[in-house]
């Protein structure tokens, strides 16, 4: 019961880090395509926004690699 509980859990945290990075990555070739050479266009991302990101990709890269089960 627990282990279901904290697998569902696991699966719902892999969502939302596959949603954040996908974002993350809409958001970088949006500003790639809308830069120029006479302006361009940078993709700034905050200190947490960075940590939250690489959090994310670390734990989509453990779960491609462990699986998500416990």
């Amino acid at each position: 019961m627990l282990t279901e509980l904290l697998n569902k859990t696991l699966f719902i945290l892999f969502f939302l880090s596959c949603l954040t990075t996908i974002r993350h990555g809409y958001y970088f070739i949006q500003a790639f395509i809308l830069s120029t050479q006479e302006e361009p266009k940078k993709y700034i991302v905050s200190k947490t926004a960075l940590i939250l990101l690489g959090v994310c990709i670390s734990y989509i890269l453990t779960v491609i690699f462990t699986g998500i089960k416990l």
